[in-house]
């Protein structure tokens, strides 16, 4: 061990070090840390032979996410490459120059879709689409039911959440044609979530052909399906214009686009998911919601006023915000390309750091003593009963910080705030077994996402009255 470098977890088996822990459960590992790690300094683990630095402490987070010598772009390549098939051509020539001198796409996608994602006419116009196609989703669901046997549906609400949200959020993005060329889009994307250990490995494609050959049919659906004249956003355009003026294929302008439709989905559908469930679980919360939420909507249940659900709806806020905490599950990786002190550690050149969202997001002193359950109103209690804090939303950390901050968080806002309230307003939900055990965050591999309930949910759907 190098002077004053995070000290190495105990438990590391030879050759593998703690890489079986953590493809069994990454969860446990960062909580083992935690635990082990004085005062939540950062730590080291051994993942096949290289050392990876664990940052545990939310300071510590801040502090990495300020820090130039922390880079990104060497894990996006590395992403693009092995997670989303990316040929070495493309990865190349992502860095070259364009005629409207952006330099490299790494170093300029952030700026990029920072400014194509910000509040303003940008936002608007993606919210409005979505908008319009989740109405479109909606009356689809409604005849959907007026035509079912008693006017009701039983339905897995995990799986449901997905295609209610799936649908119009793709539709809004990349145009309807991409849905209708593979209607099974939404459920390759759970697969690669369940595959991602494999997909990250960066063993030969073949070892794990299932696996990379699920994720190459979303790209030929993206490929194949989106048309430049059709209903998409016109950043998505934007970029793979970027894309065409360096040479770079349309299969890897796809890709990339794909990987676009990845992260617009990875978080939005597990926190509808956790905000619903929390709320039938809860049904003196739903009531609490559905008072708030009235004003937004018009005679036909459509969203009219979003500033109202988005600006004054705290009990709204308070489940979302709670929601992002409570299925945070994935990790920011980043590379070092100096040597940099963080922590009272020091943090060595070219080594890997992970930022786990989820050890920070439960801790008693920061959350309260109920930090391990889903509770509704953490964000606008009032935190004078001892054990029960309100920590504020700044504690909360799903979108990254720095630089490299999600720039889809205004958006995934509006999404996520409209669709529940919609969902709320237009359907009457109950668990088809009234007995229904409660769910928790599935903690058992790495994820690009929100984390899935680790069981079941079965409820039924009717029309509300």
């Amino acid at each position: 061990m190098r002077p004053n470098e995070p000290p190495l977890l105990p438990g590391g088996l030879p050759i593998f070090g703690h890489a079986l822990a953590f493809g069994k459960n990454p969860s446990k590992l960062f909580e083992a840390a935690s635990k082990w790690s004085t005062d939540s300094q950062p730590i080291s683990v051994s993942l096949l032979g290289h050392r990876v630095y664990i940052i545990l402490k939310p300071q510590d987070r801040q502090a990495a996410w300020k820090e130039k010598a922390v880079n990104f772009d060497e894990v996006v390549e590395w992403g693009l490459k092995t997670i989303f098939g990316f040929t070495e051509d493309a990865v190349r020539k992502m860095h070259l120059d364009d005629s409207a001198n952006m330099g490299s796409m790494y170093t300029s996608a952030h700026t990029f879709y920072r400014d194509n994602m910000a509040p303003g006419e940008k936002l608007n116009l993606m919210t409005t689409s979505f908008l319009h196609w989740m109405d479109k989703d909606i009356q689809d669901v409604t005849r959907q039911l007026e035509a079912a046997p008693g006017g009701e549906i039983k339905v897995n609400l995990a799986d449901w959440v997905r295609l209610r949200l799936g649908i119009p959020s793709t539709n809004a993005f990349l145009g309807p044609e991409v849905f209708q060329l593979d209607p099974n889009m939404l459920d390759r994307m759970v697969k690669m979530d369940t595959d991602f250990l494999h997909l990250s490995s960066g063993l030969p494609k073949w070892i794990h052909k299932d696996a990379h050959d699920n994720v190459n049919k979303m790209i030929e659906a993206i490929a194949n399906g989106y048309r430049r004249d059709s209903t998409a956003l016109p950043f998505i355009t934007g970029r793979m214009d970027q894309m065409a003026e360096r040479e770079i294929s349309w299969h890897d302008q796809a890709a990339a686009t794909f990987t676009i439709w990845q992260a617009l989905q990875a978080n939005a559908i597990p926190t509808a998911f956790w905000m619903i469930y929390g709320l039938l679980y809860h049904p003196e919360d739903r009531r609490t919601l559905e008072e708030e939420i009235a004003p937004a909507f018009d005679k036909s249940n459509r969203v009219v006023n979003l500033d109202h659900l988005v600006k004054n709806s705290p009990f709204l806020s308070s489940t979302f915000w709670e929601s992002m905490r409570y299925s945070a599950g994935s990790a920011s990786v980043r590379k070092l390309t100096d040597d940099v002190v963080i922590g009272g550690r020091t943090l060595y050149k070219d080594a890997m750091m992970m930022l786990p969202a989820r050890p920070p997001h439960f801790l008693p002193e920061v959350f309260g003593d109920d930090c391990n359950e889903w509770v509704a109103d953490r964000f606008v209690r009032d935190g004078t009963v001892p054990g029960k804090k309100n920590p504020g939303i700044r504690a909360v950390v799903p979108f990254g910080g720095g630089y490299t901050m999600c720039p889809g968080r205004h958006f995934a806002t509006n999404e996520i705030f409209s669709f529940v309230a919609t969902i709320f307003r237009n359907f009457d939900i109950t668990f088809c077994d009234p007995s229904q055990r409660e769910v928790r965050p599935k903690t058992e591999w790495p994820t690009l996402t929100g984390l899935p309930p680790d069981g079941d949910v079965f409820v039924t759907i009717r029309l509300r009255k």
